[in-house]
């Protein structure tokens, strides 16, 4: 069976390594309907309350913060709940033989790298439009975001990598 863009999509940046069959694939489908359905529930509320307040209270200041806190909940709230539903299903163990574990871990390094990288640019934009484009507090802050994402990733990938003989 031929899989679509999207579950390929969710497979990498998920993490799915296992077979996806036609129970699997019905709960993978589940869980993204969740999140799809949190997300059309969430958008409204949030740009209705952003509409409702005091123009006093909407400054330039205010619409950034307001757009880094929807990001963060409706990508890493909704990123959070779809990799735990995911682990539950056990879809992102990698079963790998002894001399295949090396090579794993590499790739696990490799993913983690760039799970840091992406996070440390979409937080460094967020807060040079804060902060200054080369603000020390913004480069220290995106350096640290960036070994956090890769150090947490890279972790996650290798304790879901399982060696069989």
């Amino acid at each position: 069976m031929k899989e679509s863009i999207l579950i390929k999509i969710m497979r990498y940046f998920f993490s799915i390594r296992g077979v996806l069959d036609e129970h699997n694939l019905r709960e993978v489908n589940k869980v993204a309907t969740n999140a799809f359905m949190f997300l059309w529930i969430y958008t409204p509320v949030a740009n209705g309350a952003l509409l409702m307040a005091s123009d006093k209270f909407l400054t330039h200041t205010t619409l950034i913060w307001s757009l880094f806190v929807n990001l963060i909940i409706a990508w890493g709230g909704v990123s959070l709940y779809v990799t735990r539903k995911i682990s539950k299903l056990k879809l992102n163990y990698r079963e790998v033989s002894v001399e295949e574990y090396p090579k794993a871990v590499h790739q696990a390094i490799i993913h983690g790298a760039w799970f840091g990288i992406v996070y440390g640019t979409f937080c460094y934009f967020m807060m040079a439009r804060i902060e200054g484009l080369f603000s020390l507090f913004t480069i220290l802050f995106t350096l640290f975001i960036v070994v956090m994402g890769w150090t947490s990733d890279t972790q996650k990938e290798i304790g879901h990598i399982v060696k069989v003989e």
